[in-house]
């Protein structure tokens, strides 16, 4: 079974996501479960890891990292992707990760992993790089006033994504899906798309208030 679960946002602080987290490892039928987080999207940022580690490993898991901040070395980084059950990837700037998957061959491997039964997930950032394109904030790196952009990810399901859909400003999405004639899907946050097989089966949610929606030039649709 091939699986992705992309969620819209949600905080580690205060596990807002822990019915989506739970979900995601249960899909994985071994007592004790192995996952790879990447946090490239946030630079590797050393807090957000250890918070991580925290509470994935409070949900019975074994945590391991990959920090392409620190390696480059290919064997490393096949055998830590192909040794996960889960592959988690952090938020951040999704522009940069891209660039830096690329350059390592992370953006390959991660479609191998979900050929090979691997479950992919990840939040904000780390949800948009399984899509065909993105609605991002990576801009704002460099200047804190720039617009949301499109950025290109990985292409392992078909639309273009919007993360944190709750957020006023993210509201934009739907006349950046119109002018671009794109299929987009956006989710709130606490809320999760279950992708599995190549199909969308719906989503799950922490809060029973977030939803996702598709969007289209013509409409936009309640994910059920």
């Amino acid at each position: 079974m091939k699986v992705i679960i992309p969620i819209g946002g949600g905080s580690i602080d205060n596990k807002s996501t822990l019915k989506i987290d739970k979900y995601i490892i249960n899909l994985v039928k071994k007592d004790i479960v192995n996952v790879l987080f990447i946090p490239t999207a946030s630079g590797d940022f050393e807090p957000y890891i250890l918070k991580f580690k925290d509470y994935y490993n409070s949900l019975n898991c074994k945590v391991d990292t990959l920090l392409l901040s620190r390696t480059t070395n290919d064997n490393l980084i096949r055998s830590k992707i192909f040794s996960s059950d889960i592959i988690y990837i952090g938020g951040g700037n999704t522009a940069k990760m891209m660039r830096i998957f690329k350059r390592t061959k992370v953006n390959e491997y991660l479609k191998t992993a979900y050929e090979k039964g691997i479950v992919l997930t990840g939040l904000s950032a780390g949800a948009m790089v399984y899509f065909t394109n993105g609605y991002s904030d990576s801009n704002r790196s460099t200047n804190p006033n720039a617009s949301l952009c499109e950025v290109k990810c990985l292409n392992l399901i078909p639309y273009c994504f919007c993360p944190h859909y709750n957020e006023e400003e993210r509201k934009s999405f739907d006349e950046f899906i119109k002018n671009k004639n794109y299929k987009g899907l956006a989710l709130e946050d606490n809320c999760a798309l279950i992708f599995i097989d190549d199909k969308i089966e719906g989503v799950i949610k922490s809060n029973d208030d977030a939803n996702g929606y598709y969007i289209n030039i013509n409409s936009k649709e309640l994910i059920k």
